[in-house]
């Protein structure tokens, strides 16, 4: 079953290299291959003996927890379905880089790139990006 965080740059990658082990590969090779450490990717070998890559898929993606309440990240998904002119910007599309000066501007809060993107995909409004907006 795909789920929105499947999407997460860390998530994607993760369960890509699972996959490729299922398939028989080597942790060196699949190492190599991502350029991932070797220690992860056996570190992935042992979770997917125990739980498959449901495992994967439920560790954690890391870092702490995000600066914005939850109002906060509720005002930013209103905003986001709505036209960026109407927040200022000059263009009738979102990206990532008018996502993160929204954010800014709002909040004071300067988030990356990737982030931003993890934070659209998790708040479900990640097609509202430009399609390379990652």
């Amino acid at each position: 079953m795909h789920r929105p965080n499947d999407d997460l740059p860390t998530v994607a990658r993760r369960l890509a290299a699972g996959k490729k082990l299922l398939d028989g590969a080597a942790a060196a090779e699949v190492a190599k291959e991502m350029g991932m450490a070797k220690t992860t990717v056996e570190r992935y070998r042992k979770l997917l003996e125990q739980g498959g890559l449901e495992a994967l898929r439920n560790m954690s993606v890391g870092g702490r927890h995000s600066a914005l309440a939850v109002a906060d990240l509720d005002w930013l998904a209103q905003a986001l379905k709505a036209s960026p002119r109407d927040y200022g910007f000059d263009a009738d599309g979102w990206s990532n880089t008018r996502m993160r000066e929204l954010i800014s501007r709002q909040f004071g809060i300067s988030y990356s790139r990737v982030y931003v993107w993890q934070l659209a995909t998790r708040l479900g409004v990640s097609y509202r990006l430009g399609r390379n907006a990652q």
